[in-house]
């Protein structure tokens, strides 16, 4: 079933004419219709890529249409997990498992995985199937065993049976299934978007977990290795004056930072996986989002924390900043930010005063 639900796009509220082409409205979510897919006598690499006919199977993961878009993906996922499959049946140099019995194996992992991606897909795909759980047993990878968000949400399931892969364990399927991820990694459907925000919300309204913290937080990366600003205490500061807890995520167990999420009406945030947990605040709230200035002329970032905030009815401003710039760091979009803060302070300013 495709979605059946019309974002009305704002565009942010501290929006800029230079910005127009960072903030279309994006549609592509309708043409969507994920489906279950049924499959049999498959291979299926230590990522979650499928082969089946010498082909990856549509919907195994995202990213790996032809278009722009995708970065040509494709090939270079159908190439090496055929040559994978191809070791795997004719020789022996890469270690391999049949699970050739009469069991249903479930798929919901691909090749990128972090905190977003468990909620924004490995989740939503789990949940297509939750009709079907007493009688499928999860293909979990070793690697999951150290991420407690993973664990603690599987709680919740306790009917469902996992068979755990050995890490660079590639897998000779009977019966998968296989619910289709979504196309592309910064696209947000509504409807799984609800999904996951409402099962979550719902256990943490279960379990009576209350956030120690106010309505207005810092979400701060001072522990992160990279990408958080460089001078965290002139962060801190700054916002402190204009009421913002700061809120170190890794404190805090799955559930409880749902539950801070879940009291926040106010959020600033520089972009990074962690900011997913704006599915969780308040609706009516407002994101401040911080991303580096590069963007704005790297076509590359999607803005997708903005198409989530139209889903959820949050306003939404995004307030750029320069970047260190240190040779040892490898990519842009790594380096560490320089907090900005007269223009921090004369935006928040104005928006605490109206």
């Amino acid at each position: 079933m495709k979605s059946s639900f019309h974002i009305d796009y704002k565009l942010p509220l501290n929006f800029q004419p230079e910005w127009a082409h960072l903030f279309k409205p994006d549609y592509k979510y309708k043409t969507v219709e994920l489906k279950v897919r049924e499959l049999q006598n498959v291979f299926v690499n230590h990522y979650g890529l499928v082969i089946k006919h010498g082909l990856l199977v549509k919907g195994c993961a995202p990213n790996i249409g032809f278009s722009n878009y995708d970065d040509g993906f494709y090939y270079k996922h159908w190439r090496k997990a055929t040559e994978q499959m191809l070791v795997c049946r004719y020789g022996k140099s890469i270690p391999s498992i049949k699970l050739d019995d009469n069991k249903k194996y479930l798929l919901i992992h691909s090749p990128w995985f972090s905190y977003y991606f468990w909620l924004t897909e490995c989740l939503p795909r789990l949940l297509m199937v939750k009709d079907q759980l007493p009688e499928l047993t999860l293909l979990y990878p070793s690697v999951w065993e150290k991420f407690s968000f993973v664990n603690q949400t599987l709680e919740l399931f306790p009917e469902l049976k996992k068979v755990v892969i050995p890490s660079d364990y590639h897998l000779l399927v009977k019966n998968l299934i296989m619910p289709e991820v979504k196309p592309w990694t910064p696209m947000f459907i509504p409807e799984p978007v609800f999904a996951v925000r409402n099962l979550l919300l719902k256990e943490v309204d279960k379990r009576c977990l209350k956030s120690p913290f106010g309505n207005k937080i810092y979400i701060s990366r001072k522990n992160a290795a990279r990408k958080k600003f460089a001078d965290e205490t002139t962060a801190e500061n700054t916002l402190r004056q204009f009421g913002f807890d700061t809120v170190i995520m890794e404190d805090f167990s799955f559930f409880e930072q749902i539950a801070i999420m879940k009291n926040a009406r106010y959020v600033f945030a520089i972009t990074g996986a962690g900011t997913i947990n704006v599915m969780f605040m308040q609706q009516n709230g407002h994101l401040f989002d911080i991303p580096h200035r590069d963007y704005i002329t790297r076509p590359q970032y999607k803005f997708h924390f903005y198409k989530l905030c139209q889903i959820l009815n949050i306003d939404y401003s995004v307030l750029f900043h320069e970047r260190v710039d240190d040779p040892a760091v490898d990519h842009y979009s790594k380096q560490n930010l320089i907090f900005d803060v007269k223009g921090v302070s004369e935006y928040l300013s104005k928006i605490f005063e109206k």
